[in-house]
């Protein structure tokens, strides 16, 4: 995507974050909080239209409109 991704990730219902990389989810939240490692998103490959979702997040991949 050429630096033109954002992946949006739901905590439950109640919070919402905007990350620019997969990586970088992680210098906010732990495995602990999103209940998957960081090489196992890598592995799944987050896709538009492929979110990632657990019992304890949802990550979508969008595209930023510039």
């Amino acid at each position: 995507m050429n630096g033109n991704a954002i992946y949006h990730v739901y905590l439950g219902n109640e919070k919402h974050y905007d990350f620019g990389s997969v990586a970088a989810i992680y210098d906010r939240l732990t495995p602990e909080q999103l209940g998957v490692s960081l090489s196992r998103l890598w592995s799944f490959g987050i896709a538009p239209g492929r979110p990632y979702k657990n019992k304890r997040c949802t990550i979508y991949r969008g595209v930023i409109q510039r």
